[in-house]
């Protein structure tokens, strides 16, 4: 099973099913969703100048809509997703929250890896 195919499994019973890689898919987005991406591949671990292993860096979005334009009370999920995300075998390397005001979602970025 590949990095991204470990992400969705982990992540597949949150937001309504609403997981995708890279965009929302949909014209007009859910009240949440997901996304994931990656974000790097690196190697490491090296032994007689060859590459023994590799690191795979990922991105996971989660956005959930207020219907008043104000900032949503994000901590279960921020904890359910961790907790998947850490189960699933990934190292989460930070948390980022944000509010996006024109569009009303609260956003939290989990930059996490995965090594192969």
């Amino acid at each position: 099973m590949n990095i991204n195919q470990k992400a969705e499994q982990a992540l597949s019973g949150m937001a309504d099913g609403n997981v995708w890689p890279l965009s929302c898919p949909m014209g007009e987005q859910p009240g949440e969703y997901i996304v994931y991406m990656p974000e790097a591949d690196v190697p490491e671990d090296f032994g007689d100048n060859e590459c023994l292993g590799w690191v795979h860096h990922m991105q996971v979005h989660w956005f959930k809509k207020s219907g008043a334009k104000k900032p949503v009370n994000y901590f279960a999920a921020r904890k359910q997703i961790r907790d998947a995300l850490k189960a699933a075998g990934f190292s989460i390397e930070e948390i980022r929250v944000f509010f996006e005001g024109d569009t009303g979602y609260t956003h939290l970025v989990f930059v996490c890896s995965m090594e192969e």
